[in-house]
Parts: structure tokens; sequence; C-alpha cells
């Protein structure tokens, strides 16, 4: 529970818990919003809630973590957005490269061999990014590895 449940178990609005705590009605909008107070704001509000201030604060790292929770969620959305925007940028430099290496090696032959090797340097370093930016494999191939080298019950998450 947090500071915005515990202010309307008691049926209070911002202003009315503002006034009667002493702070003003923007550090309760930011306390309600952030979950972060102040020592000073924490006794006040403290004495206003009758709760002792470690009650209090327990009840912000409570609602902080699962605030946290939601916004690793919308990192790892955010990283994952951003590893496929990165993947198509390579692989459109690379595309963009054959092709230009291609016209001109259209007239002369001898330089298909270099358009081979530039293809397959492209392929190796998609590959990499791939590996590197993305969990191919996921936790249930590492859970599994993991049983299957050290017995069951190692290495899976607690």
């Amino acid at each position: 529970m947090n500071i915005r449940e515990l202010r309307k178990q008691k049926f209070w609005s911002q202003d009315q818990l503002a006034q009667m705590s002493g702070l003003s009605i923007r550090t309760i909008q930011r306390i309600e919003r952030d979950q972060r107070a102040g020592l000073e704001s924490l006794k006040a509000l403290s004495a206003v809630f009758d709760m002792e201030i470690s009650e209090l604060q327990r009840e912000a790292v409570d609602a902080v973590g699962i605030v946290s929770a939601e916004q690793t969620d919308e990192t790892k959305k955010e990283a994952y957005a951003e590893g496929v925007k990165g993947l198509y940028k390579l692989v459109s430099l690379a595309i963009f490269s054959l092709m230009l290496v291609f016209a001109f090696v259209v007239d002369d032959r001898s330089g298909w061999g270099f358009i081979g090797l530039m293809a397959i340097s492209w392929a190796v370093i998609v590959g990499v990014y791939l590996l590197n930016t993305f969990d191919l494999f996921g936790d249930e191939w590492k859970e599994k590895l993991w049983a299957k080298k050290f017995g069951d019950d190692i290495g899976k998450d607690k």
C-alpha cells in the first residue's frame, strides 16, 4: 500500500492531506507519483496517518518495488525494440554496401571473389550482432543445461 492508497482509505483529497500534514499539494502529488519522500515529509505524513516512520517507509519501499518491476519490463521492451532497430540498420547497411560493390563488379569479372568475401563478412557481423543483442536460447535452455550438468535444482532462480 502506498501514500495514495492510505489517503484514499481515509477518503481524503490531496488538498486535505496537504493541510493536515503541513505539506504543499505539489509535495503530496510528487510523493504519490514518485513514491519518494524526504525525512521531514515522512515525519509529517506518519503523524497524520498515525504510523511509525519506519512503517511508512516500508510501505513506500514496497510500492517502489512494484513500480520498479513495471519499469524493468518497460526497459526490457525498449531494449528489445532498440535491438531490432539496430538489426534493421545493420542489415540495410550490408545490403546497400553489397549492392554498391555489385554495381562496380558487373562489368569486371575479377571482383566476384571480393563480393563473396564481403557477403560472408556481413553474414558473420549480423550473426554476432544477433547473438549479442537477443537472448536466442532463453532461460529455459539455460535451466536444462544446468540440470543436465549439475542436477535438477541447481541453476534455477528461487
